[in-house]
């Protein structure tokens, strides 16, 4: 009697301990997600599935689906909640071989393209899209395997390089270095003779330069002997022979410094000391000069070639009931090349945006932003190139970046233009389409067009109008026509003044 109640309480005692204190999630409670993995090995029915080393569920079943992979279904905490960027991970528990998964639940918010966009919470039977899967050990041997025949390709061919080829240049270096050596002896005795017939030869010049001087004393002497021994004769001439015996003296003298520092001078200039040595001996001056001249006419002729277009527009927005000026320059290198810079007065304003992200205890982070319009001057500076009668444009168009292309025909009498820009303040890009007719030369175009065609709902900020359509006229002034005013008004105005 007291065995079968003392196995009854330990029934009972087991029972509850199981029920109270087993791991997982219980059959219907929770809810269920899958994910696909390449290898579903080590991962059993009922393996533990955990968020940060906590328990949040368990391996519910596995299957193969139809792409050959494994699908296997995890049941987690009713509380625990998933989202669509959440990541599962298989994660080695022991080096036997079992493994558990590891769940990341992801977050309510993302940032995608600068914009912080809302993430799905995952429900029933939803699929986690994000696995991250371990290098199996089989693929690690198969990577090594691979690899090893190329490391012994390599130490073979390195076996080869030492013993053949480098060896050979090492010996032909050793022998050009020997070969060398002699020429570089030899070049040294030869230096060395012309040191001494140079210094024979100044040692011959300077016995000549000595000799020179002994007999141009030897005759100063004699004069003065003559002088003074006529002296009584010649009493009325003895004073002027003997003042120009001492001229003759100092000319001799002053002509033998002259003939040394001549022959220094001659010396130092055809060894190319100083600068007119360096412009005897030495071309590099003349090609210098020669450079900055062909440069110098180069930009000379640069520049006689740039021709300025500049033109004045103005344009009526029909449905905005207002007019839009421009004021352009275009210049032109060459005749496929050119800049392009304008001042726009636009109504629709210059726009500013301001953002201000907070924080919210309630709805986390929050972002407002405010466009703020001004009145101030748009400016446009686009580099261009043409093709034949095609041109492209490329840089900034009215303080935005854009792009746009023009169509010459009919001999430069029409353009066509088209421009695509200002991608902040509007659902799509701004696309504007011109037409310009000349009516006299080129000097009077009429132009018409549409404006803001790919949006049909005002702009952000309230700044200005949508799609508009628009028509005006634009005088354009090359070169010749600006010389022919400066010229005119230039007169004219000297006139006034005279006046």
């Amino acid at each position: 009697m007291t065995v079968g109640i003392l196995v009854i309480v330990v029934l009972v005692a087991s029972f509850a301990l199981f029920k109270y204190t087993r791991e997982g999630v219980a059959q219907g409670e929770g809810y269920t997600v899958f994910a696909r993995f390449r290898d579903a090995q080590g991962l059993a029915t009922k393996s533990r599935v955990q968020t940060a080393g906590l328990p949040v569920g368990q391996i519910e079943a596995r299957a193969l689906d139809e792409n050959a992979k494994a699908k296997v279904t995890v049941r987690v905490e009713p509380w625990f909640k998933l989202y669509e960027n959440a990541l599962v991970s298989k994660k080695s528990a022991s080096l036997l071989g079992e493994f558990y998964l590891e769940i990341d639940p992801g977050t309510p918010f993302a940032v995608r393209d600068g914009q912080r966009v809302a993430m799905k919470q995952l429900k029933e039977g939803d699929e986690i899209t994000h696995v991250s899967e371990p290098t199996a050990i089989g693929d690690i041997m198969d990577e090594v395997g691979a690899t090893l025949p190329i490391l012994k390709d390599i130490l073979r061919d390195v076996r080869s390089m030492t013993s053949g080829s480098i060896k050979d240049i090492a010996d032909n270096t050793n022998k050009l270095i020997e070969k060398n050596s002699v020429v570089l002896e030899r070049l040294l005795l030869r230096v060395d003779d012309i040191a001494a017939n140079i210094q024979g030869i100044t040692r011959a010049e300077t016995e000549d330069i000595k000799i020179s001087l002994r007999n141009v004393r030897e005759i100063t002497e004699g004069l003065k002997g003559l002088v003074g021994t006529s002296e009584g004769q010649v009493s009325a001439t003895g004073n002027e022979i003997r003042t120009s015996a001492q001229k003759l003296q100092r000319s001799v003298d002053s002509l033998d410094r002259s003939l040394k520092n001549m022959e220094r001078i001659t010396g130092k200039i055809a060894d190319g000391e100083g600068t007119v040595g360096r412009l005897v001996s030495n071309d590099t001056v003349a090609r210098n000069l020669e450079d900055i001249t062909d440069d110098a006419s180069t930009l000379v002729r640069g520049i006689s070639k740039l021709q300025t277009i500049v033109g004045l527009r103005t344009e009526y927005n029909y449905l905005a009931n207002t007019f839009k000026s421009y004021f352009l320059v275009t210049l032109m290198p060459r005749p496929d090349k050119f800049y392009l810079f304008e001042i726009v007065d636009d109504p629709r304003g210059y726009r500013e945006a301001t953002t201000t992200v907070t924080h919210s205890s309630d709805k986390g982070f929050v972002s407002e932003t405010q466009i703020k319009t001004s009145e101030k001057l748009r400016i446009s500076f686009q580099f261009g190139k043409c093709i034949g009668p095609l041109c492209g444009r490329f840089g900034i168009k009215e303080s935005t970046g854009g792009m746009g292309v023009d169509l010459h025909t009919m001999g430069d009498r029409l353009t066509l233009s088209a421009d695509v820009f200002d991608t902040r303040s509007n659902q799509y890009p701004r696309l504007q389409g011109r037409a310009a007719v000349s009516v006299y030369k080129q000097n009077v175009q009429l132009i018409a067009g549409v404006d803001d065609v790919l949006n049909f709902t005002r702009a952000k900020g309230l700044g200005g109008q949508f799609f508009d359509w628009f028509f005006g006229a634009q005088l354009v002034f090359n070169d010749e026509d600006l010389k022919s005013f400066l010229l005119f008004g230039g007169s004219g105005a000297a006139g006034a003044a005279g006046k």
